[in-house]
């Protein structure tokens, strides 16, 4: 079996925990990363009983997976995390990069710490797991897999966030550039306004209405786009930043007298 490392899988919720069970459902062991204590500073908070709720549901699909908590604010953690990951399911052709910090604070609210937090764990983090799953990939050639997960639209009121995430996307094409000799895919997925928990009814709502299609982004969305990337036949795609956001990009303003669906 393939095996992936999906990073940022801390909530039932979340993308990071679609992704890692349609890997499953595509027959891909499965090892995850995350860390319960950010949530613990965010509005939904920490329910690490979900991580190990989702290890189970994944095993129960006949597939081999765990789960390794670390903070990737600390620049060796990504060594720890593929170790862990390693030893659980085996090598790895696959590195799902959905983990992220995230603060609110504009341009005059975002001081020098705020602005380091989200660099080193969003981008520096993400740079550095890739580097640690190519040095450490002995996969079938053009098989290597890395998908990132950027966002769209600028952020009001999230400049280190935006920040970061525009990082994530130029790190993912150069990472592509040099990568595609290895045998090694590199995308990015901007998956818009999705509900993990975060949205508000009337956000949700609003989002809706912006959204050509009618809706808000599910996790499953962004899983499936996942799911084919790192198939075999998404080898052909390669340093690109996907929006796959309904449409959301196109619009992005909400628009009086549509009905979601």
């Amino acid at each position: 079996m393939p095996a992936a490392l999906v990073t940022g899988a801390s909530r039932r919720a979340g993308i990071a925990a679609a992704v890692a069970l349609r890997l499953a459902v595509d027959a891909w062991d499965v090892a995850l990363s995350g860390w319960s204590r950010y949530d613990g500073t965010e509005p939904w908070g920490a329910h690490p009983e979900e991580a190990d709720e989702l290890v189970a549901e994944l095993r129960g699909l006949g597939v081999r997976a765990a789960r390794h908590e670390d903070d990737l604010a600390d620049p060796v953690a990504p060594a720890r995390i593929f170790d862990a990951a390693e030893a659980a399911v085996g090598p790895l052709t696959a590195l799902v990069c959905v983990h992220a910090h995230s603060e609110t604070g504009g341009l005059l609210e975002t001081d020098a710490a705020q602005l380091d937090r989200h660099l080193a764990v969003n981008v520096r983090g993400t740079a550095l797991l890739m580097a640690e799953f190519v040095r450490r990939f002995r996969g079938q050639a053009g098989r290597g897999r890395i998908v990132t997960f950027s966002s769209g639209l600028p952020l009001n009121g999230e400049l280190a966030y935006a920040a970061s995430k525009g990082a994530v996307e130029w790190l993912t094409v150069s990472a592509a550039v040099e990568l595609g000799p290895r045998g090694i895919t590199v995308n990015a997925i901007d998956p818009g306004p999705t509900d993990t928990g975060w949205l508000s009814t009337e956000l949700a709502d609003a989002v809706a209405l912006a959204t050509p299609l009618g809706r808000v982004g599910r996790s499953e969305d962004a899983a499936a786009l996942v799911a084919f990337l790192c198939s075999a036949d998404g080898g052909w795609i390669t340093g690109r930043v996907l929006r796959s956001d309904g449409g959301f990009s196109l619009v992005g303003t909400p628009r009086r007298g549509r009905q979601p669906l």
